[in-house]
């Protein structure tokens, strides 16, 4: 069964949610959810579901049979909410954490999306004049004896470059990202490249946010609804969507299993200090530490909000700049041919 995007999910969840407030039956719940899902994937597996649930197997078993609708996160928590006779609870924490990622996903499409249009229009600018104006000007001059202005030749230079061998710069490139792509999926280099990438000047820190954001938000959400820590732990650390993190969560869950305070295992990783550490701290102390664990999820939300709007901020200006320089200089090539008009003439 194919996955689902997060926001049909999280209509759903809020549904569910809604639903089970007004003590329904959960079967009766699923029944009508199925029946009002417009997202095709997602009502298939509500309708199995519904279906598992009748001839008697647990909700939360149900639910783990579509991992790629229903993740790990999900079913523990439903599971917990099931157990303490609060599932109603359980999906409105879930419905909250829906609602962040689905957000945090939204800012960063939305930070990209004029970069990427940007690039698109200047290589169809590109393209348009290397094949279709330049060449006008080449053959003009050429009827008159005359060479081309040394800006304008240089471009016509590059143009007849790009023109003959533009096969082997795409194909070359897409090398690039296919090997690339290919290394980042083995472990070694996934787990070199999350660390390295958290390094990165501007970009790193986002990355590093937004890790933990979803880490924090993710073993916040397990905690407030009873999931053990140990679990939670670890399905925090791979909601963080970094290995090089992952993987400090997971030796943290370890020296938490031999008796280490939590507070102390984090304290031992550089990459927590300051505002999580706190927190945890804190919280490890105070006994409330789902409670202070989301307030530093919010706190990490919010600052990775501002630093996406500060990092979209500079590049749409530097990358307008940029463009704008490019077309000026294509335009000074194309016009300095025009300007030289009358000694060519003459």
């Amino acid at each position: 069964m194919a996955a689902v995007k997060t926001t049909h999910l999280l209509i759903f969840t809020e549904q569910f949610s809604s639903m089970m407030k007004s003590s329904l039956q959960l079967v009766d719940v699923l029944d009508n959810l199925a029946k009002e899902t417009p997202q095709k994937h997602l009502r298939k597996v509500v309708e199995m579901v519904s279906r598992d649930v009748k001839h008697g197997l647990d909700f939360g078993d149900s639910l783990a049979k579509h991992p790629l609708v229903f993740d790990d996160i999900f079913v523990n928590v439903v599971r917990s909410g099931m157990e303490s006779g609060q599932l109603s609870s359980a999906l409105g924490q879930i419905t909250t954490y829906l609602q962040v990622m689905d957000k945090m996903t939204r800012q960063i499409k939305n930070a990209m999306t004029y970069p990427i249009f940007m690039m698109a229009a200047l290589f169809a600018v590109f393209n348009g004049m290397i094949f279709f104006i330049l060449p006008r000007f080449s053959t003009m001059f050429s009827s008159f004896g005359k060479e081309l202005p040394p800006v304008t030749q240089a471009l016509m230079e590059i143009g007849d470059f790009w023109a003959s061998s533009w096969y082997l710069v795409i194909g070359g490139g897409a090398m690039i990202i296919v090997g690339f792509a290919t290394w980042i999926s083995t472990v070694d280099g996934r787990a070199l490249w999350d660390e390295h990438k958290l390094h990165i000047p501007i970009l790193g820190n986002v990355w590093r946010m937004g890790a933990l954001a979803r880490f924090l938000r993710t073993l916040a959400v397990q905690m407030k609804n009873g999931v053990r820590l140990l679990d939670a732990l670890f399905l925090a650390g791979d909601a963080s969507n970094n290995i090089y993190i992952r993987d400090i969560i997971y030796r943290i869950a370890n020296d938490v299993s031999i008796g280490k305070g939590l507070a102390q295992a984090f304290r031992e990783h550089a990459i927590f200090q300051g505002i999580v550490l706190q927190m945890i701290a804190a919280g490890e102390e105070a006994g409330k530490l789902d409670d202070l664990l989301l307030s530093s999820a919010d706190y990490f939300d919010r600052l990775l909000a501002d630093r996406l709007d500060t990092v979209t901020g500079l590049i749409n200006p530097v990358l307008t700049m940029f463009t704008g320089l490019f077309v000026a200089g294509m335009m000074v090539a194309i016009f300095m041919p025009v300007f030289q008009m009358g000694n060519v003439v003459g």
